[in-house]
């Protein structure tokens, strides 16, 4: 029998797709004078967001697809670990715009993928390429390409940090209707 958390058993998810909402400190450039400053979601430190109870949430055979940005690539590895997936691959996500930082274009978002357990890898799945290219829209949301190859690697799925709700997926976020919520650090199935 499986352990439970608040109403979810442990491990319900084979794929789990996480885009923490990272703590940036927006810049007002004079080529832009109309951009607000603030983000128009709330962030989380590194800590609230390595100390999310997510391996709860993971199957014991399960994928993990970690959002990052250039500024997060390193503390990204930290945790994933302390959520207890092993990183496997990089990808990234060619936005094809952006804007110039210190004479680089920033138009690139990163995805660690990670697992625990065993992946069965082939025949079941397509080949996921390393390499988005999708015109990026919304500011966070990202491209449902992704969402189509991330699908082939589990029937049961949770999306962190959700923007939309997608079919198939369960969801946890503060701008759809959450199928979980976040309990004294401990994730229970909504009511």
């Amino acid at each position: 029998m499986k352990e439970t958390y608040g109403g979810i058993s442990k491990g319900s998810y084979s794929v789990i797709v996480a885009d923490p909402p990272w703590f940036l400190k927006k810049v007002v450039r004079k080529c832009r004078p109309n951009q607000t400053a603030a983000l128009d979601y709330p962030t989380m430190s590194l800590e609230e967001i390595k100390f999310l109870p997510v391996q709860t949430l993971a199957a014991e055979n399960s994928c993990l697809f970690l959002w990052t940005i250039q500024k997060y690539i390193e503390p990204s590895f930290e945790i994933m670990r302390q959520w207890g997936f092993k990183y496997q691959r990089l990808l990234t996500w060619d936005k094809g715009n952006g804007m110039s930082l210190f004479g680089f274009h920033h138009r690139t978002e990163f995805v660690l993928f990670g697992y625990r357990g065993k992946l069965e890898m082939y025949p079941r799945r397509p080949t996921f390429p390393t390499l988005i290219s999708s015109r990026s829209g919304r500011h966070s949301a990202k491209p449902d390409e992704f969402y189509r190859l991330a699908e082939a690697f589990g029937e049961s799925r949770i999306d962190l940090f959700a923007r939309k709700k997608r079919e198939g997926w369960a969801a946890w976020g503060n701008e759809v209707e959450s199928d979980v919520v976040l309990v004294d650090n401990e994730f229970r199935r909504a009511a």
